[in-house]
């Protein structure tokens, strides 16, 4: 995870152009009173042109102070990984973009975009996300970001600008695109978004990640698990997900945006957790969910039959969000019936010799759940 020691490169970063700053408060008033005519820019902007000639200078002074402090990693397997994923979202972004994604070698778990669509994928964010599921997530909030012109946004709100102020300082060659540059890195790279642009970042993302095939709630788990972590080391500072009290709040949202939009809310495909699977285990058969034994019976065919149907059921309709007591044996003696709510998995009747009773089958299935729940504690399950 991210050591204090990284949050403060990444502070200092910042300071060397906030000191320009406020050495030139008089400068800088004078470009706002020329540009802004005193408006006040408060709300993100559809768009839907290409990058505009001010995003991509913009970028490109932002990007070249990130390089010159941290190490891009040339590793074609990373590369290709985090590509894929975004060639896939590509199509369901609003504006053309030319995303250039690069993966920078720093032990805080954090991506960030640039304007224009520069895009930096941390190691420890390729080590952090569970599944690629998560990494999708990670890669469309990103890539919203960029399409819709958050940094740039973000920065004429925190200078009190229109975006056609922020644009002419852009364009300047004098201290004016220092200072701009200045906030548009520390709003990327720490990730200093307003919720509401938090927000809908998550929102167009769970959108493009639908359309393009991947499972949303990626972008969820990934929310929760760092929420986890801040409140396992009060230091860190997560990146994209930063430790302050909004974290729940997107949680709340991106889990409502899911609900209002008949998106299923079934975490373990993220997590990659709830695996099931036939073994043999010191001669018996097993029946296992997530390497641990929870049904055991006589290596045989008929077994080995009955139990590659049971595992395949489990994997289909056993979730995390599933309560319980929905996980149910009913019925006495050779009429019990094995249930995932009224889902019939298996009966006591069908069980080959030396199998054990369905009652095993029921304990094991709850321990696993159990197990995987409290691998991924910060999740309402019945919401």
């Amino acid at each position: 995870m991210n050591t204090s020691c990284e949050y403060l490169l990444f502070s200092k970063l910042s300071a060397i152009f906030f000191k320009k700053l406020r050495l030139l408060s008089v400068l800088w008033t004078a470009i706002v009173i020329v540009f802004t005519s005193g408006a006040v820019y408060a709300a993100p902007e559809a768009v839907s042109s290409d990058a505009t000639p001010q995003e991509i200078k913009l970028g490109d002074k932002v990007s070249e102070e990130i390089e010159k402090r941290f190490t891009v990693i040339v590793n074609p397997v990373y590369k290709a990984r985090v590509e894929t994923i975004v060639n896939r979202l590509l199509p369901y972004m609003e504006r053309n973009l030319i995303y250039d994604v690069k993966i920078v070698d720093v032990k805080a778990v954090n991506a960030f975009a640039l304007a224009g669509g520069k895009i930096y994928v941390t190691t420890a964010m390729l080590d952090f996300v569970k599944t690629d599921i998560e990494l999708a997530g990670v890669i469309a909030h990103e890539m919203v970001h960029a399409d819709r012109k958050h940094v740039i946004t973000q920065t004429a709100r925190n200078n009190r600008m229109t975006l056609l102020a922020i644009a002419a300082a852009i364009a300047s060659k004098g201290e004016g695109a220092a200072i701009i540059a200045a906030n548009a890195l520390q709003v990327a790279v720490m990730g200093a978004y307003s919720i509401d642009i938090e927000c809908e970042a998550d929102a167009y993302g769970i959108d493009a990640l639908t359309r393009a095939g991947y499972n949303p709630v990626g972008m969820l788990t990934l929310q929760e698990r760092l929420k986890e972590e801040s409140m396992k080391h009060a230091y860190v500072d997560p990146g994209i997900y930063q430790t302050h009290p909004e974290i729940d709040e997107r949680i709340d949202a991106a889990h409502t945006y899911m609900e209002k939009h008949d998106i299923p809310v079934n975490r373990k495909y993220a997590l990659g957790n709830l695996r099931t699977g036939v073994e043999v285990r010191s001669g018996d058969l097993a029946l296992v969910i997530d390497d641990e034994p929870v049904w055991l019976g006589m290596d045989d065919e008929q077994t080995r039959s009955l139990f590659s149907r049971v595992s395949s059921d489990l994997w289909d309709f056993l979730q995390l969000e599933t309560v319980p007591y929905d996980v149910r044996v009913d019925g006495d003696g050779p009429d019990e019936t094995f249930l995932i709510k009224s889902r019939q998995i298996a009966r006591s009747i069908e069980l080959p010799y030396g199998t054990e009773p369905l009652t095993k089958l029921r304990e094991g299935v709850h321990g696993a759940l159990s197990r995987a729940r409290n691998s991924h504690p910060m999740a309402d399950y019945y919401k």
